[in-house]
């Protein structure tokens, strides 16, 4: 039984097996000037009417585009717009344009979304790997930033296929390159002592050793706020994340309940902490109403927020003074949780300081150092069980 709708927004029919057909009307063909139609199959009544009002909305509103026109670069355009930016943080929607617009739409924008081919995007990963960088420099983009790309691609397409713009998902029957196994990067002993003597200068030294005595993630440590720090009973109870974004630093809550966490202070650091504090009060004075006070622990001489690339930065430039290898600020963080598996402190522990939500990423991450202290332990229970032999007789 065939339905009308009215006003040109089509037609819905129940077909013989049981599915429902819905013709949407989108115009008249020049050429011809035949009326136009766009024919869709759905299981119930409802989807089909459902979808015939998104007809009607897209073309009233201007933004309708018939299917076999529409380009990559225009659903991507769409599908960050309807179905990403109110999905996700704000600094996860500006990661996601920042990749399509740099990446994928100098390369694949203007292709027609129907026929795009699983070798269009194979071609586009190999290409990225060889020399897909968008700074100019030599080389291609990393693994991970190439399977990144594919993720939203992926994405994109599957949401593509649920619209019937395209028949299936190109993405899904690609080969993105494989994520190796990346070694963790940290800090020995000896290098933790040679960092902290010449941080000691730094006006930042008490955030690096923080850092070092937390494992806390850096917009962690730079969204801590005084009302956070419990220095009578030792603790710090991690609430937010200090984020980059284009409009400048931002605060957002954790990603999971686990990054919710109180972390018990090492005593070093609660004196430092405590120092710290005093000569922050000292800085509120000197600048009086020129101070911008929001209560961080850990910000700029006016009390503004610290911008985290600036941070990182200078955190390189103490690296480099030390004359240690390079390695990256996150390595702090697994500095920390490596020194304390190195002095027996369990797996568990160590996961809830660092506010993993699942148990096997703390057991992936640090399987390194365990298989490591196998070594130590066998020595250990092998002292145990050493025996002399009593003399005969």
């Amino acid at each position: 039984m065939a339905g009308k709708r009215g006003h040109g927004e089509g037609t819905i029919y129940k077909r013989k097996d049981g599915r429902w057909e819905a013709k949407a009307s989108i115009g008249f063909d020049p050429a011809t000037g035949k009326p136009k139609r766009l024919t869709k199959y759905f299981k119930t009544r409802k989807e089909a009417q459902d979808w015939l009002a998104k007809v009607a909305h897209e073309k009233a509103t201007g933004i309708f585009v018939e299917p076999h026109r529409v380009t990559v670069g225009e659903w991507l355009d769409r599908w960050l717009e309807v179905y990403v930016r109110p999905s996700v943080r704000d600094t996860t929607y500006q990661n996601y344009e920042t990749y399509i617009r740099v990446h994928i739409m100098p390369v694949l924008g203007d292709k027609p979304i129907q026929k795009l081919m699983p070798g269009d995007l194979q071609a586009f990963y190999n290409a990225k790997l060889e020399g897909g960088r968008a700074d100019g420099k030599e080389g291609g983009l990393s693994t991970r930033a190439v399977r990144y790309l594919h993720f939203l691609l992926s994405a994109a397409l599957k949401q593509a296929v649920k619209e019937g713009l395209v028949s299936r998902n190109v993405a899904e029957a690609t080969t993105p390159p494989k994520q190796g196994k990346k070694e963790i990067q940290y800090l020995t002993t000896e290098e933790i002592k040679r960092f902290l003597q010449v941080a000691r200068e730094s006006r930042y030294y008490v955030a690096m050793l923080t850092e070092l005595g937390t494992g806390l993630r850096r917009g962690e440590l730079l969204g801590l706020k005084w009302e956070d720090v419990d220095l009578k009973r030792g603790v710090i109870t991690v609430r937010r994340q200090l984020v980059r974004a284009k409009g400048g630093p931002v605060f957002h809550e954790p990603k999971t309940d686990a990054g919710v966490r109180t972390v018990t202070l090492p005593a070093e650091v609660l004196r430092e902490l405590k120092a710290h504090k005093a000569r922050q009060n000292e800085e509120k004075l000197l600048l009086g109403n020129a101070y911008e006070d929001s209560g961080l622990v850990f910000c700029q001489a006016n009390g503004r927020r610290l911008e985290p690339r600036n941070f990182t930065r200078h955190f390189d430039n103490l690296l480099k003074k030390t004359g240690i290898r390079h390695v990256s600020f996150h390595s702090l963080r697994h500095t920390h949780a490596t020194e304390l598996l190195r002095l027996g402190v369990n797996l568990k522990t160590i996961q809830g300081r660092l506010g993993h939500s699942n148990f096997n990423v703390t057991a992936n991450f640090y399987a390194h150092i365990a298989d490591e202290l196998q070594q130590e332990a066998a020595e250990k229970i092998n002292g145990v069980l050493k025996v002399k032999k009593q003399p005969a007789g």
